[in-house]
């Protein structure tokens, strides 16, 4: 059966803490753009009138329910 010995070298040390950093920094740096972009996109516009109609009950927004007792 075969065996495999890893041994951490200072150098391969160096090179995962690089690898590490770099994953970071690209990761902010995407997450940044993201932010950036999703910023600069306007709300989608709703108009009164809807926003009306979608706050009250249907019943309540026709003139023949406020006029009966």
């Amino acid at each position: 059966m075969m065996e495999y010995r890893f041994n951490f070298t200072p150098r391969l040390v160096v090179l995962g803490v690089l690898a590490g950093v770099a994953l970071l920094v690209l990761l902010f740096s995407l997450g940044f753009q993201l932010g950036v972009r999703m910023a600069a996109e306007p709300a989608a516009a709703v108009s009164l009138e809807r926003a009306a109609s979608a706050s009250t009950p249907a019943s309540a927004s026709t003139p023949e329910s406020k006029a009966t007792p």
